[in-house]
């Protein structure tokens, strides 16, 4: 059976509905459109919270290790010479590549214009 747009209004209106409650738009509106947002999203609680527990953590481990300082400077004093950062080339040229990148950094290139001859 094929309806017009007209008969199916026409039944729908017909259709015995029960009146709404008394002040459900308003309700409606207070629960989706004007509620407040939440100060803090749910991901975000959980990972403030992930990020202190792991930093409690850390920071008992290293209060719990005997002579920690200690053993950490002789660790990097190792890893710089051993590694060769602590040549002279090698400090030279990353004073080098650090100016540069800083001088590139700020130049201004001015966009590219065109004259447009009607």
């Amino acid at each position: 059976m094929i309806h017009d747009d007209d008969a199916l209004d026409r039944a729908l209106a017909a259709l015995p509905l029960e009146e709404p409650p008394a002040n459900l738009h308003a309700r409606i509106m207070a629960a989706t459109v004007y509620r407040p947002r939440p100060v803090v999203r749910q991901w975000e609680l959980w990972l403030l919270g992930t990020f202190s527990a792991v930093a409690v953590w850390l920071t008992w481990i290293l209060m719990s290790t005997p002579r920690l300082a200690e053993r950490v400077s002789e660790r990097i004093t190792d890893l710089i010479a051993n590694g060769g950062l602590a040549s002279t080339g090698t400090l030279l040229w990353l004073g080098i590549g650090i100016s540069a990148a800083w001088w590139l950094s700020q130049l201004s290139v001015p966009a590219r214009r065109s004259i447009r001859i009607r």
